[in-house]
């Protein structure tokens, strides 16, 4: 890991194994008059990065090209009281790069949010849909709560 993190997810394999499960995170970003911006997504961790599926014309999207910053909280099962929190670094991939980078991780979210269904070709006919970018959201600080 190249960011501070603290409790439980300082450890790589329990924060993988927590970002395994289909828990819905919420993105946090400030809108052009300093208010905060706070929308459920799914989402896609590579070890370095998470990265959220959008649309183009999301305020989101917008907040995020303006700022270069973003937030993520992602948080299990009410009853187990755990999660975390990262924020950090944020930019938009679009154009042919987004909208491929758009399918590819919206197929590994479908495998984890929607089991029963066909990942790539469930991907390809959400990449149909608008114009797909995603936001890559580079924590500089994680922190974790419960166990």
């Amino acid at each position: 890991m190249t960011f501070e993190a603290g409790g439980w997810a300082a450890d790589p394999d329990l924060l993988a194994e927590f970002l395994d499960e289909p828990n819905l995170a919420r993105i946090a970003t400030i809108d052009e008059a300093g208010e905060s911006h706070v929308v459920p997504a799914w989402f896609w961790w590579d070890g370095e990065s998470f990265y959220v599926g959008a649309q183009a014309g999301d305020h989101k999207v917008a907040n995020v090209r303006r700022s270069g910053r973003a937030g993520i909280e992602i948080d299990s099962d009410v009853r187990r009281k755990r999660g975390i929190f990262a924020r950090g670094r944020a930019w938009v991939i679009d154009g042919e790069d987004g909208q491929r980078e758009y399918v590819r991780i919206t197929a590994e979210q479908v495998r984890r949010y929607q089991p029963d269904r066909p990942p790539h070709e469930t991907a390809e006919r959400y990449a149909r849909s608008g114009r797909p970018v995603v936001i890559v959201i580079t924590p500089e600080r994680l922190i974790s709560w419960g166990r």
